[in-house]
């Protein structure tokens, strides 16, 4: 059985891959058809579940009064035109039969024992079949039959609109739609890579470095195309999910719930081509509000140290309980988990506007027994707000943390490297406002 731990793990390992952040639950996550006809789109404003999934809440691309748009929109919302010459699909930028792997494996053809006959051209040949190794303590694979496209578009178009509706989107997830969102969870969609079939598997053993092994079969069915199966062969804990899952929504449904971004086919065409509507991997902006007073006790002449910063980070990136900002106190501490019997504390920290007067309706529920879904932007985002005591926002997207890895990098590096890392490429002072 899968469990939000499969997601972490899944998620650190495929991070070296620079594609952007790996999603352990790559379906539509949403209750409504609309939304699960294309699934995750470019202009989504969500966050990940603890589960591995995207939660979308509202889209920037869309009007307020759009279907997709159902549960409201926060306020002073803005919709972003986006011209079609802006919006670049790339089909099968992840070729047929292909796998992503954790950067240990090692992957070879095998023989396997098949009673089919050879489909030409086919990535896997009948009688064939692939074997992926690991002699680690964690790794972690995604196999994509069909490949997969790259959906993407210049996130300048998007930064603005973040940067100005940062803290009303805060209030809307977590006021209006009672989420708990933690701080610094925001996503702002800018690009994507999507997908029909897949498998994504992950295992884990914190005491020692073993042997894995994850067997591809292919066999040929009479429709022309693939069918394969999978098989862990270790003595860790190991696990792994394929989908899609069979549709639950009739023809009839998603035409009658179709949104004006499903009908239209130009602008928004691309948003799940070929009927690509599963979501392997995300790219966009993380958002992240100042949750501490950092200038009022600094003082405005005060120099924050970058080695100072980097190094007061653990290196246990899964140690962090998450704070959220904007809680109503009367919904659970996060979607899809239960407060405990005393509620969730409450952190006497409030957020300073721009004058550096308290907000004194914001307040920060701290979870401490929630381990919140590791991203690369947390650590950056965090640091970014102590580097800049003037800023309230600070916003850094996928392609920020993408470009400081290095290809020699064979685990991800632990924050106080990361930030080195950042620092040393960037200007901190285009992050924040």
């Amino acid at each position: 059985m899968s469990s939000p731990n499969d997601a972490q793990v899944y998620a650190k390992q495929l991070l070296l891959k620079r594609h952007g952040y790996p999603l352990w639950v790559p379906e539509p996550y949403g209750n409504t058809v609309t939304y699960r006809t294309k699934g995750v789109r470019i202009g989504d404003v969500g966050y990940v579940t603890p589960e591995g999934a995207f939660e979308t809440l509202f889209n920037v691309r869309a009007a307020p009064d759009d279907p997709i748009n159902g549960r409201g929109v926060p306020d002073g919302f803005e919709q972003i035109a986006v011209a079609s010459e802006d919006l670049v699909h790339l089909p099968h930028f992840h070729q047929p039969g292909s796998a992503v792997t954790s950067a240990s494996a090692k992957g070879r053809s095998c023989q396997v024992d098949l009673s089919t006959t050879g489909i030409p051209g086919s990535p896997l040949d009948a009688h064939m079949g692939a074997q992926f190794t690991w002699n680690s303590s964690e790794g972690a694979i995604l196999h994509l039959p069909d490949g997969a496209s790259r959906l993407t578009s210049p996130p300048s178009l998007f930064r603005a609109s973040a940067m100005k509706g940062a803290k009303n989107w805060y209030k809307f997830a977590n006021l209006t739609l009672h989420r708990a969102v933690p701080n610094g969870s925001l996503y702002l969609i800018t690009g994507c890579d999507k997908t029909r079939p897949w498998m994504v598997g992950s295992f884990s053993n914190n005491s020692s470095d073993v042997h894995a092994s994850m067997k591809l079969s292919a066999a040929g069915m009479a429709s022309g195309g693939l069918s394969y199966s999978y098989t862990w062969e270790t003595s860790s804990p190991a696990v792994y999910r394929t989908g899609p899952p069979p549709p639950i929504d009739s023809p009839e449904a998603i035409e009658n719930n179709a949104s004006p971004i499903d009908r239209d086919t130009t602008i928004f065409e691309f948003d799940a081509p070929y009927g690509q509507n599963q979501c392997i991997f995300l790219r966009g902006y993380r958002i992240m509000l100042r949750t501490t007073p950092l200038s009022h006790f600094l003082g405005s002449g005060s120099k924050v140290d970058v080695a100072s910063i980097s190094e007061s980070y653990s290196k246990d990136v899964f140690a962090i309980s998450p704070k959220v900002p904007y809680s109503n106190h009367t919904g659970p501490c996060y979607q899809g988990s239960s407060s405990s019997s005393s509620g969730c504390d409450t952190d006497s920290s409030r957020l300073f506007d721009d004058e550096g007067i308290i907000d004194f309706d914001v307040a920060l529920d701290i979870v401490p027994n929630l381990t919140q879904p590791y991203h690369p932007l947390d650590s950056i985002n965090r640091y970014l707000l102590q580097k800049n005591p003037r800023i309230s926002v600070s916003i850094v997207h996928d392609d920020d943390w993408c470009c400081v890895l290095r290809d020699e990098d064979t685990q991800f590096p632990d924050e106080a490297e990361l930030i080195s890392r950042f620092a040393e490429k960037h200007r901190s002072e285009d992050f924040g406002v």
